[in-house]
């Protein structure tokens, strides 16, 4: 870093002596101070980049897009500094009005990545999910845009993650704030769990059911997913913990499932109603033998305008959600309702009569 610079110094000088005339020739006191400008950051793909100030017009691109946003607004600094993003509506609506009433001002993109549109943008900094490198970065290069990759699927990736958004808004108090809110609320479900014997966690499933070109099926997360992850955490064990189901959402039979016979289902839906997949499962004579169906231990994941179950900083909330399903002895006085407007509060600043009002009216599965 130091010889870098050095030659950078050395760079200016020169500039500053071809383009010097009389009283605006830099000093080195001068080009020292532009220098200390300059933001180095490593993104989760270990990638190092260097940035000769603090950006201030951030854009977000490509799919994912809420994942990303939401995350970006733990910091207060995103309502000013991030001019455009690309469309995270999930067909529930928009959140992020919400907690930013400046929102009708910023550009929405759609979700693919479009060059074009982001340069007219005009960014110093664009902020994409990860999978976008090998697709995008050449194009990118090409076009000299900064562009920063970011993982956010995993508690540990948070972890990693919050501090790159805290050197990209230079508010190192806020990561620290939000690594104790993390903290603090993994540990409203791991301390009651703390002395949970083998033999009482529970046997479950989480199924994800999407449907395409007319016709739905069921999936199952890798273990390395948030979800799988949440499951574990939350006093329970995966029953498909020994298949090889490879690094990505897997379709499953319904032979596959009643043969695990899971303790308890978790059930993701993101587009089709969740009602509808209920009373599809109600009335399946097949689905009716199940052991978690004659004891009533298939259960939606709560969503607002997102499901609890993805790598957003929703995640917590599904977290207690989940053990709260698995270990109601252990989590007496669990209010989700409460959790939740206290969730928004300390994660956005959103206020507990917008909460009521804008909030828990766009939710399922949130109110006993």
């Amino acid at each position: 870093m130091k010889t870098i610079k050095l030659l950078l110094v050395c760079l200016l000088f020169t500039q500053s002596w071809l383009w010097a005339g009389g009283s605006q020739e830099s000093t080195p006191a001068d080009i020292e101070e532009r220098i200390d400008l300059s933001l180095t950051i490593t993104d989760s793909l270990g990638r190092t980049l260097i940035l000769p100030k603090m950006p201030e017009r951030i854009v977000q691109a490509g799919a994912f897009a809420f994942i990303i946003n939401d995350a970006l607004f733990l910091f207060p600094e995103a309502k000013e500094r991030v001019v455009a993003m690309a469309d995270s509506n999930q067909g529930r609506g928009f959140f992020l009005p919400i907690a930013d009433t400046a929102y009708d001002k910023k550009i929405i993109m759609p979700r693919s990545v479009n060059i074009e549109e982001i340069l007219a943008a005009a960014p110093d900094l664009v902020i994409l999910k990860d999978f976008h490198y090998s697709k995008y970065d050449k194009e990118f290069q090409k076009v000299g845009i900064p562009v920063i990759y970011l993982n956010l699927e995993s508690p540990e990736a948070w972890e990693n993650d919050l501090d790159i958004l805290g050197a990209i808004f230079d508010n190192t108090d806020r990561v620290k704030e939000l690594k104790d809110l993390f903290s603090a609320y993994a540990e409203n479900v791991s301390a009651p769990l703390m002395d949970l014997k083998q033999e009482d966690r529970k046997k479950s499933l989480v199924l994800y059911y999407s449907e395409k070109d007319g016709s739905g099926a069921f999936q199952v997360p890798p273990l390395t997913f948030i979800q799988a992850k949440m499951l574990t955490m939350a006093g329970s064990d995966p029953v498909w913990g020994d298949a090889d189901i490879g690094t990505r959402w897997t379709k499953v039979g319904f032979e596959q499932i009643a043969a695990w016979n899971p303790d308890q289902i978790f059930l993701i839906s993101y587009r089709t109603s969740i009602a509808t997949i209920m009373d599809t499962i109600s009335n399946s004579a097949y689905w009716q033998e199940l052991r978690a169906f004659k004891e009533g231990e298939i259960h939606p994941f709560p969503m607002d305008f997102h499901s609890w179950d993805q790598p957003d900083p929703r995640w917590l909330l599904g977290l207690q959600w989940l053990a709260g399903q698995a270990h109601p002895e252990l989590f007496p006085d669990l209010d989700m309702n409460k959790r939740a407007e206290t969730f928004f509060a300390d994660f956005y600043g959103i206020s507990s009569e917008d909460y009521r009002n804008k909030i828990l009216p766009a939710s399922e599965g949130i109110l006993p």
